[in-house]
């Protein structure tokens, strides 16, 4: 559970993935850093199974489409793709923003503004790696999970303590030099309820998560403070497989007017079995004549 890292408001539900240390760190266990551990494993475990983190993992493709609207601004919508077969991804923005096309390659970097009929290009598209990266999600708590296995030495149980009237065992975990991360982890459901990272010379953050009656959250609130405290309010909806089909996220900042932004998401699986399986259903239904075979 422990960062060292990357703050990655992009799987915003998991902005809880958040990599662990080195494993290569720990050193000897005490009884309450053992308890601590196995709670930790108890925590990743219940993301694992009750998130459906696995069905993001299979995605081929993934597109979303981006509606962000504000008091008295000029709206922007956007459509992104990423495949991550390739891998490659690309974007096209309009208001405020454009329109302008960026997209990337293995091999290339591109930008296009047609209003200006400006066109740029670099080779050695680096940023491609993120299609093929982003929303790994299971692959990365899965990594976790293994650090804790092989011994964390950081990750400590600080007590207990209620949270939204439920109570919750308390992990601190010290990443780097001045930073502290803390978890509070439900004691019934083992979920993550608030996160909370304390960073001396950059903005802390404080996340809270809510529930219904399932295992994922309906609602996780993230307040960023600095100078210019912000707050982030995501709601996501589910389609039938439990992944996040729509994000709403309301931004609020001190003196400026809420920010609301529209995220639809539409992944794609491929795999061998799946394709194989629905060739079978195709032939069994009859809407596809087997090839014609000759057994002389």
């Amino acid at each position: 559970m422990a960062l060292r890292t990357r703050i990655r408001v992009a799987s915003i539900l998991v902005a809880l993935a958040l990599p662990l240390g080195d494993a290569s760190t720990a050193r000897g266990q005490s009884a309450a850093d053992d308890r601590a551990l196995e709670i930790a494993r108890r925590a990743l475990d219940a993301v694992r199974g009750g998130w459906a983190l696995g069905r993001y993992d299979d995605a081929s493709q993934l597109r979303a489409a981006i509606n962000l609207r504000g008091a008295g601004a000029q709206g922007v919508t956007a459509n992104l793709v990423l495949d991550r077969s390739t891998p490659r991804w690309r974007l096209d923005a309009a208001g405020g923003l454009g329109p302008l096309t960026l997209w990337a390659s293995p091999d290339r970097l591109a930008l296009h503004v047609p209003s200006l009929d400006q066109y740029a290009t670099r080779s050695g598209g680096g940023l491609a790696a993120f299609a093929s990266e982003w929303g790994r999600l299971d692959a990365e708590v899965a990594a976790m999970r293994g650090r804790l296995d092989a011994g964390y030495a950081d990750l400590t149980l600080a007590g207990e303590e209620t949270v939204d009237g439920r109570a919750a065992w308390r992990l601190d975990d010290r990443p780097e030099p001045g930073t502290t991360a803390s978890y509070w982890i439900d004691q019934a459901s083992h979920l993550p309820r608030r996160i909370v990272l304390d960073r001396p010379g950059r903005r802390d953050v404080r996340i809270e998560l809510a529930y219904a009656s399932g295992p994922r959250p309906v609602r996780a609130t993230a307040v960023l403070q600095g100078q210019r405290d912000a707050q982030l309010t995501l709601t996501p909806s589910y389609d039938g497989s439990g992944r996040v089909s729509r994000i709403q996220v309301v931004t609020e900042s001190a003196g400026s007017a809420p920010i609301t932004t529209d995220v639809t998401l539409l992944e794609k699986p491929f795999s061998r079995e799946s394709l194989a399986t629905k060739v079978r259903a195709v032939l069994d239904a009859g809407r596809l004549p087997p090839a014609r075979r000759d057994y002389s």
